[in-house]
This record gives structure tokens, C-alpha cells and sequence, in this order.
């Protein structure tokens, strides 16, 4: 590919894009780029992108923008992507309005790692419950060195720097990445990135998933009531957010004052006991799922208020009988 910037105006773009490429095992990819035109002039920047199984190019993988050099540099793409996931690299030119050349040539697909660029192993998807913090772990082919970065990369563009590092064995290290305060917006497909001065490492992409909570939609509802008790039925099979549900709770309040409490439930129905007499009540249910951070806020709240306390009938019957027997008025 040869791009004349010469009269183009800034922005206008080229792509040259690979055959999908479907590799059996580790291998390196090398092409040779140049950026010429006049001395310490910028005709434009070349980008590389690693499209996967069909996917949004997503983020550049390697870039270059001058200035112009005369000379062509070669760059290495360790790329961890393996049959039966298929690949295209896709070489983007783009012109600054300055006058050059931008180009690409001899791309080769080597049966073999690179030489100067480490490559990762395949990593994998991570799930969490919204708000809690993702870990992806990449291990890397290659001895650790210091001119090395790291760097997680999103398809949609967020980025998380490397949080830390741990050597495996004398060939290979991990690098961990945190993607922390996961939102919905979070999900998507990442992908470890490694630059070295030679070239750049790229592996697959590891999905993340994110979950929300469950809420119930509705509040519980109420079916007996005494002056020491409320019975509810929890009311929880429609929710708002993600399942499976693997743990309820309620929590119940006293409408006016401190009281507060938080009550394990293994079935639909539950009695509270305990309670005051003549007393409101603010009842909620809390839902959970798996994993940290999987209980959900508390569903919409249900006010019940306890009876009176009244004497009992029957014993104060008796009683009386009891009374005017030793009075003998009977």
C-alpha cells in the first residue's frame, strides 16, 4: 500500500485489509511501514488494527505518525489468536494535509513466535455483579523487561493500566488488570496488549460480563397479622436485574424509631416475630445472586401495623367464674 498525502486534506483515510487468517499455534506476523516526505514534515500517522472473528476493528493495536524518515522500519505482531477464531490485520493510512507518502509492504505470516516481542496465552472471560471490581490475568510468553508496557484494552475503548505483575516460571510472567466500579456499560469484549520497542504482543479477546443485582419488582404481601407477629409472603418472583436468585432476605423497620432487623428466609412465606404490639412496620425484601457483591438493594417496602394487645377472652372468662365463686354469687 502507497498513500500519496500529497493534496489530500487531513483525515481522509486508506485501509489495506489482510485475508482472514486462521493460525494453529503461536506465530508472528512482521510487515515493513515507511513515512516519507520532507524534512521534519508529518504527511500522516499509520494505524494497526486486529479485527476478530468479524468483530469492530475496535482500538489500534500499534501506531506511528513521523515525522518523515526516509527509511522503512519494521514492526513484529505477536498475535494469540488460534484456529478455529480467524483474524484480519487491517492497515489504516491517514493524512495530516501535509505532503509525503505513507506505505506498507512485505507482510508475512511466520510459522513461529517473534523473536523480540512477547505473545500471551489465551486468556479468559471474567464475570462480576455491577459496581464490583474485574480481574483479568494474562500471562505473558517472554521474560519480563523493563522497556515492556502492559495494557488492557477494551473493544469500546476503555483502557485499564496493569495493576501488577508475578513471574510464573523463567519464561513467562502474569500481569493482572482491575477494571474497577463495573457499570453495565463495562460489558464487552478485552484484550491484553504488549508493546515492546520491536513490535506489539495482542492476545484474544476475554468477554466481560456484567450483572446487576436483583431487585423485586413488587413489594411483600401481607396475609396474617397479631400483636407480636406479621405474616408476608414474599412476593419476589418477578425482579428487576439478574438471576439465579440464591439467597432472600427481609428487612424490617419500625416506622417511628431505631428499631431494625435483617432475617435469613428460606421459603416464600415468613413470620416476623417479636414484635410490639399496635406498632408499624416497614418490610422489604433483599435478593442475591452469585458471586461478591450479588445482594441487591432492597425491594419496594410493604407498612403493616401489629394489633392491639387485648386480654385474652377465654381466660378472662374463666377468671371471672372464679371470682364470684369465691364471692358466692354462684
Amino acid at each position: 500500500m502507497m498513500v500519496n498525502t500529497s493534496g489530500r486534506f487531513a483525515g481522509q483515510k486508506a485501509l489495506l485489509l489482510t485475508p482472514q487468517l486462521k493460525e494453529n499455534d503461536t506465530h508472528c506476523v512482521i510487515f515493513h511501514y515507511y513515512i516519507g516526505g520532507r524534512d521534519n514534515s508529518h504527511p500522516g500517522h499509520l494505524n494497526v488494527y486486529i479485527k476478530e472473528n468479524n468483530s469492530p476493528m475496535g482500538m489500534p493495536v500499534w501506531n506511528v505518525s513521523g515525522p518523515a524518515s526516509r527509511s522503512w522500519g519494521q514492526v513484529e505482531l505477536a498475535i494469540s489468536t488460534y484456529w478455529p477464531n480467524f483474524y484480519q490485520i487491517v492497515f489504516e493510512a491517514i493524512t495530516s494535509g501535509q505532503r509525503g507518502l505513507l506505505a506498507i509492504k512485505d507482510v508475512v505470516v511466520q510459522g513461529h513466535q517473534c523473536m523480540n516481542t512477547p505473545h500471551f496465552l489465551t486468556i479468559k472471560g471474567v464475570e462480576v455483579n455491577a459496581g464490583q471490581t474485574a480481574s483479568f490475568h494474562c500471562t505473558v510468553n517472554g521474560r519480563k523487561r523493563d522497556n515492556f508496557r502492559l495494557w488492557l484494552q477494551g473493544i469500546g475503548g476503555r483502557e485499564a493500566p496493569m495493576k501488577a505483575t508475578k513471574p510464573w516460571n523463567n519464561r513467562r510472567f502474569i500481569g493482572t488488570f482491575d477494571v474497577e466500579n463495573t457499570t453495565k456499560g463495562d460489558s464487552g469484549r478485552y484484550r491484553c496488549i504488549v508493546h515492546s520497542d520491536k513490535g506489539v504482543g495482542v492476545s484474544n479477546y476475554g468477554e466481560l460480563t456484567i450483572k446487576q443485582p436483583p431487585v423485586p419488582i413488587a413489594p411483600p404481601q401481607l396475609t396474617a397479622v397479631g400483636a407480636t407477629y406479621l405474616w408476608i409472603q414474599l412476593n419476589a418472583n418477578s425482579i428487576n436485574g439478574d438471576g439465579p436468585i440464591i439467597d432472600r432476605q427481609v428487612e424490617y423497620r419500625t416506622v417511628s424509631g431505631t428499631m431494625y432487623d435483617l432475617q435469613p428466609v428460606d421459603k416464600t412465606t415468613h413470620k416476623i416475630g417479636h414484635l410490639d404490639p399496635d406498632t408499624e412496620y416497614e418490610i422489604s425484601v433483599l435478593l442475591t445472586r452469585p458471586l461478591e457483591g450479588g445482594t441487591g438493594a432492597p425491594g419496594p417496602p410493604l407498612r403493616a401495623r401489629t394489633k392491639c394487645a387485648g386480654r385474652n377472652p377465654t381466660l378472662a372468662y374463666k377468671q371471672l367464674l372464679i371470682w364470684m365463686k369465691n364471692t358466692k354469687h354462684v
